[in-house]
């Protein structure tokens, strides 16, 4: 199952790479195409806002296994040992319950856009709530097996 969260892991990494790759060729495509060639492309400003959609919860997830997320430890990092990892696995099973709740709530908001896309690329809009789906069950993967493992060193 770790070699499993590892490859999730290196594939969401790549996939934020290229998603930023993508962001910079199109924005810089548009403005090449607007300012010095007096043409502006239509569907640029679609695909843009789409990949940043992808960007922001794909890259959420791989900062997230990282263990790179901006959190404020100072008080957990007083507790002797034991208490720290109780609080720590506390805290992993909050998240655990959020991100699965976050995940259900997207896969509400899939149903709710299910046949309509946008104007110009005719990208289906619930193709973004798919992306928050896999990237919250991502993160749930990711949090339960921290939990295991918290476990396993205590126990």
């Amino acid at each position: 199952m770790q070699l499993i969260d590892r490859v999730l892991q290196r594939a969401e990494e790549v996939a934020s790479l290229l998603l930023v790759a993508g962001i910079a060729v199109v924005v810089g495509g548009q403005i090449v195409f607007r300012y010095f060639l007096n043409s502006p492309l239509s569907w640029t400003e679609e695909l843009a806002q789409f990949f940043l959609i992808c960007l922001t919860f794909v890259a959420a997830t791989a900062v997230m296994k990282r263990g790179a997320h901006f959190s404020i430890d100072a008080f957990v990092n007083l507790l002797a040992p034991i208490p720290r990892r109780v609080m720590l696995l506390v805290s992993d099973a909050a998240q655990l319950l959020l991100v699965i709740g976050l995940a259900y709530y997207s896969f509400n908001l899939a149903q709710l856009y299910k046949g309509t896309s946008t104007v110009i690329l005719k990208i289906p809009e619930e193709a973004k709530a798919y992306v928050m789906i896999y990237c919250f069950l991502s993160m749930g993967l990711h949090l339960a097996l921290r939990m295991v493992r918290s476990v396993r060193t205590t126990g």
